[in-house]
């Protein structure tokens, strides 16, 4: 059997990805791919690592098509068309398959502290219902929001930072090995962080930071390990000039420089009251949840929405037509947390929570939030002066 990309993305994705009527569909061969290439010899894993002739063409056709350049994007900052280094795949939300990607357009919005990852097939639909989950190809980025983002991102780029964090692309990615040895096969890579090497050239982390395996900073970064970048023609040449020591090297200095930026003076984001606003009790006991669940030293000591309630739709299949419709899933809604760290010090964070729709049918776009809040998404951790923690602190 060929061990090529697409088949191995299929493979590592397909516990969380695809809808039950997929994983039955490709169940048998997902097994068969399995046994060739996880956690066996090393020509294995090296063949699926590489794509094949076929894949190869996929990725060539993707690159050639004009689709992107015709569109009307933004064009600030280091907007623009984008080539992935490596062979990489987007999910269709509609028969579960990837879909070969080698061109992009990083669509950058400096007010909203934002990029967006456009494919071609985002704009590609099927029965009326796109191909892509959109909402899949965004970054949110720098844990505050509003003026303080737009605040902490001039004072970023004063030091010559333009990284983005905070990412979750479930629905993209490569293929890159377990480990440093071959032979312990193949894992699922990500898209969750975006940094700026120079003008052109982005490394695409799959950590908020450097990579993978629990270190923020890049320590296991290890050379022939199968890396994504992003760059612009003429530039694919520089990334020889990047190897993973450097690139950990450069998270590590950059840490310095973000506090230099913190230094200059953070505030809290503004505080709103939503129309429809969570108790206290409600959002604490969804962040206290999640400390439990993540083992934090830090404690919460209080928190406040900063965002309304965002509705958030899914394609559910009705199995009765065999039609996708958009449903109410969920909806969304940001809020800081304060918290006291195990020094005395004070940070506070960014998290997102979310409160499930009870709909009743595939389409169905009711609100039905009867199930109390639970924790969604956070983002890294920010210093605060404990003088100012307590800004929005209930009486």
């Amino acid at each position: 059997m060929k061990n090529n990309f697409l088949k191995t993305t299929l493979l590592i994705a397909v516990h969380f990805l695809f809808v039950n009527q997929v994983q039955a569909q490709f169940g048998k061969l997902v097994n068969k791919v399995a046994e060739k290439t996880l956690g066996t010899p090393e020509g294995d894993a090296k063949k699926a690592i590489t794509p094949d002739k076929k894949d190869l063409k996929a990725l060539e056709e993707d690159a050639k098509d004009p689709f992107l350049e015709n569109q009307n994007f933004k064009k600030e900052g280091p907007s623009g068309i984008y080539y992935a280094s490596v062979p990489m795949g987007i999910k269709n939300i509609i028969d579960g398959k990837p879909m070969a990607v080698k061109k992009v357009y990083l669509e950058f919005d400096d007010e909203l502290f934002k990029v967006n990852l456009y494919t071609r097939y985002h704009f590609q639909k099927k029965n009326g219902n796109p191909v892509v989950d959109a909402q899949y190809t965004t970054w949110l980025s720098s844990g505050i929001s509003g003026k303080a983002k737009a605040m902490l991102l001039r004072q970023m780029r004063s030091k010559g930072i333009v990284h983005y964090r905070e990412c979750y692309m479930p629905d993209v990615a490569f293929v890159q090995y377990n480990s440093s040895n071959p032979a312990d096969g193949v894992k699922k890579g990500e898209v969750k962080g975006l940094l700026q090497l120079e003008p052109g050239l982005f490394y695409a982390s799959d950590e908020p930071y450097a990579a993978s395996g629990g270190s923020p900073y890049g320590h296991n970064l290890f050379e022939g390990q199968q890396y994504l970048f992003f760059y612009k023609a003429g530039m694919e040449d520089k990334i020889k000039n990047y190897p993973p020591s450097k690139i950990a090297q450069i998270f590590k200095d950059m840490e310095k420089k973000k506090e230099e930026a913190y230094a200059a003076g953070v505030e809290l984001p503004k505080k709103i009251i939503p129309a429809q606003a969570p108790s206290q009790q409600e959002m604490m006991n969804t962040v206290k949840k999640r400390v439990a669940d993540y083992s934090w030293k830090e404690t919460p000591i209080y928190c406040y929405p900063i965002s309304e309630w965002a509705p958030q739709y899914s394609s559910i299949l009705d199995r009765n037509k065999g039609e996708y419709y958009e449903t109410l899933t969920s909806r969304i809604m940001a809020i800081i947390v304060i918290f006291k760290k195990a020094d005395g010090s004070c940070g506070f964070m960014n998290m997102q929570i979310e409160q499930k729709n009870g709909y009743k049918f595939p389409g169905d776009k009711a609100e039905n939030y009867t199930s109390p809040p639970t924790d969604y998404a956070n983002s890294g951790m920010d210093p605060i002066d404990c003088a100012k923690a307590n800004m929005y602190k209930p009486k």
